[in-house]
């Protein structure tokens, strides 16, 4: 996931802690606690943990983090919500499903080009 972003411009240390809506979200969601000095920013790693008994869709989740409201949406077994692919979200690379079905394509136009060959071949 994209790491979150924050920034003390406060006078004193700010710890960072963590907090989201709704609230079992955060058993998704581990993140550290930080401390941040002030005028300095921290880029804090999220890191997505899918239970094995999550079933497939999207989850939204508002993630508050010193103060600051993070929008952190992601799916589970379904392509990733537009707001991500918006935001240049790169899926892991894989096997596109799509591959199988040109593959089979591809199988099919071969074996037609070799019937119409050994027929065309006959007719001589």
């Amino acid at each position: 996931m994209t790491p979150l972003y924050v920034k003390n411009t406060g006078n004193s240390p700010m710890e960072v802690t963590y907090s989201a809506n709704p609230g079992d979200a955060m058993t998704w969601l581990k993140v550290s606690p930080v401390e941040i000095l002030p005028g300095e920013s921290a880029s804090i790693p999220v890191t997505l943990v899918v239970p094995s008994n999550a079933g497939p869709g999207e989850s939204y989740v508002i993630l508050t983090a010193g103060g600051t409201h993070f929008d952190v949406r992601f799916s589970v077994g379904v392509s990733p919500p537009h707001e991500c692919v918006a935001a240049g979200y790169k899926p892991p690379s894989g096997t596109n499903p799509l591959v199988f079905l040109w593959l089979i394509v591809l199988v099919v136009i071969i074996a037609v080009a070799f019937w119409v060959r050994s027929r065309l071949a006959g007719r001589q």
